[in-house]
């Protein structure tokens, strides 16, 4: 029988759409029902390992077990700890729930050069509400779930910046909650549904979905309303004498907000930043590291060489990989000497073209491009030798170069400075 990483590698080596829809459609087939699966788990937060690639929510599930503690110990490495866990066949459906509900849009098979990406709606039929009337529909809020996970998950490592802090708060400032409480007698109010804190604090208890509601079990309020953030907002105004909101209490990844939070987030998901001015909890993300590609891949070069052979402009090319280093996979670096004189159009078609005939092989990494005649460009070159120099190359260089005109590189957005400062410490 053919394997998960057989086929991953016959994909990457496949041009041809219709074969590469039929790999595909088989490698979903064996995702859905081979025996035995591994993911990677995350017990800071004990839900499953995610990640941000490309705007997606990615999970990570492995083939073969011993792939997955490859991935587990490199995470390690980076001071993210994580777990293998299992998943047989018979509760492969919910994994796949459970990953919906945490906001999880992607999975990432086999996270290595030979790995395959899949939409999780390709994996399980995804529920669509839309059709009916708003107060019919069930809570369910997996993205604000699957931002807060991702926010949680990266202060326990004292990774989040924040860009991932506001892309949080956006989403609980749209989001819907629910609210437990227990009903009044004889025309008395409701008694709002509490937490309480160790230290003798009180918090009102808001939930995600229905499943976090369950799993908290607040038998004391047997009944659970929808609340919205200016329900919030008025909670905590019209009760100084309670600490804030917690959100999914008994998860592993609980998050509070209080007063000054609340308005913090009204005024960025109102565009109003100006108060914004405590630190990313970060300072060092966004650290840029280039290496060899731990595969060499010689399909995908040779057909870029077969492209540039005649393109004279061209004297040398260099293939790495490069990632930010809070980022899980890296993409293609793909590093060009041009001859002099070269139009900035004709480099962004050749580069247009490279990309065209090099995609097919790329394993679902992106390509992207720099020119070596920036320092950085010939910093990234490391000790690696180029895969491809012009017969000419010789000629070149005898040449004295002239500073082409180039576009300067686009200096990196500064992060968003955090706003939990004073809110959250450090875990270890």
């Amino acid at each position: 029988m053919t394997t998960i990483q057989e086929l991953t590698a016959k994909l990457g080596q496949t041009e041809d759409m219709k074969e590469r829809e039929t790999l595909a459609e088989q490698l979903i087939n064996l995702i859905r029902k081979q025996d035995t699966i591994w993911a990677a788990f995350c017990p800071a937060t004990k839900h499953y390992f995610l990640a941000q690639e490309e705007n997606q929510i990615t999970a990570y599930l492995f083939s073969e077990e011993e792939i997955c503690r490859e991935f587990t110990e490199q995470m390690r490495k980076r001071h993210i700890l994580l777990e293998v866990l299992k998943n047989e066949e018979q509760h492969r459906m919910f994994l796949f729930a459970e990953l919906f509900r945490c906001g999880v849009t992607q999975i990432v098979l086999d996270s290595a050069e030979n790995y395959f990406a899949v939409p999780l709606a390709a994996l399980m039929p995804i529920p669509d509400y839309s059709k009916l009337p708003l107060v019919q529909r069930p809570v369910l809020n997996p993205t604000v779930t699957g931002k807060l996970l991702l926010l949680m998950q990266d202060m326990r490592w004292g990774r989040a910046d924040g860009n991932t802090e506001l892309d949080a708060l956006q989403e609980i400032y749209h989001s819907a909650f629910l609210h437990p409480f227990k009903a009044g007698e004889n025309g008395e109010p409701d008694q709002a549904g509490i937490y309480h804190m160790p230290d003798g604090g009180e918090l009102f208890m808001i939930f995600t979905d229905l499943y976090s509601l369950k799993q908290a079990n607040p038998t004391e309020y047997a009944h659970a309303k929808i609340v919205r953030f200016a329900d919030l907002h008025q909670m905590l105004e019209e009760n100084p004498d309670k600490i804030g909101i917690i959100i999914n209490p008994s998860s592993g990844a609980p998050m509070l907000l209080d007063m000054q939070l609340l308005e913090l987030t009204q005024k960025s998901a109102e565009g109003d930043l100006s108060e914004v001015t405590v630190r990313s909890m970060n300072e060092d993300s966004g650290k840029v590291i280039v290496t060899k590609p731990e595969m060499p891949n010689q399909d995908m070069t040779n057909h870029i060489t077969d492209y540039v052979k005649d393109k004279e402009f061209v004297k040398r090319i260099w293939l790495r990989t490069i990632r930010k280093e809070e980022e899980i996979r890296p993409h293609y670096l793909i590093i060009i000497d041009w001859m002099d004189g070269i139009e900035k159009e004709q480099r962004k078609q050749v580069r247009r073209e490279i990309s065209e005939v090099a995609l097919p092989f790329a394993r679902g990494l992106h390509i992207e491009y720099v020119s070596y005649h920036y320092d950085h460009g010939k910093a990234w070159t490391g000790s690696s030798e180029p895969f491809y120099v012009t017969e000419n190359y010789e000629e070149a260089i005898a040449v004295p170069e002239e500073k082409s005109i180039e576009e300067t590189p686009k200096k990196e957005v500064p992060k968003k400075k955090g706003l939990f400062s004073g809110l959250f410490g450090k875990k270890s």
